[in-house]
């Protein structure tokens, strides 16, 4: 049996609009990536704020020939300041921070710059030395010390806290070595 041109086009037609309108109430779902949570419970008497508990600090670009002796520093210090929050009344004895990481192999008073993307190793870090340290002072020039005792300062009841330090670079050999620098250091808060 033959059907007429005009007919075999409608049915086609109501075919493929069919098919469409079907189409429309599928969903599809791809996989986007994921969401990670990371929180903490703490029992001291102030919070480290979030802006300051992954801190990135961009010490800027320098030359080579700024570091001929051992002991020549970066210029500029570079600041930047540690938030704590929502700090408990009354807190006797005041709160304290220190400092630690790796430190440099030949000076351990200063914390350990890396060059490149090689990881550095031991405790002093001597594979992928750059040849300078990261020297970290209060704004008064007082340095920090890789896992010295704590200065305790006192803090004003209730209220919020601005640690405010300077980085800097220390040349720690005559030859530092140019690239990509970074330097991994960690804080704590203590209460006396």
């Amino acid at each position: 049996m033959k059907y007429p041109q005009p007919l075999m086009s409608l049915l086609f037609m109501l075919l493929i609009h069919t098919g469409c309108a079907m189409a429309r109430n599928v969903h599809v779902i791809i996989p986007g990536g994921e969401v990670h949570m990371r929180g903490q419970l703490t029992n001291g008497a102030c919070v480290v704020s979030a802006d300051s508990q992954d801190l990135h600090v961009d010490m800027g670009q320098y030359i080579t020939h700024a570091f001929e002796r051992v002991g020549d520093l970066s210029t500029p210090g570079i600041p930047f300041t540690i938030r704590l929050t929502d700090c408990m009344p009354g807190m006797a004895g005041g709160i304290g921070i220190t400092f630690s990481g790796m430190t440099a192999p030949k000076e351990p008073d200063v914390f350990l710059v890396a060059a490149s993307d090689a990881r550095p190793t031991g405790g002093s870090g001597s594979d992928g030395y750059s040849g300078l340290g990261l020297l970290i002072t209060d704004p008064a020039g007082h340095q920090v010390i890789p896992g010295g005792v704590p200065d305790f300062f006192s803090q004003p009841d209730g209220s919020d806290i601005a640690l405010h330090y300077i980085a800097r670079y220390r040349a720690t050999s005559r030859s530092p070595l140019p690239g990509e620098l970074h330097s991994e250091v960690r804080f704590d808060i203590a209460y006396p």
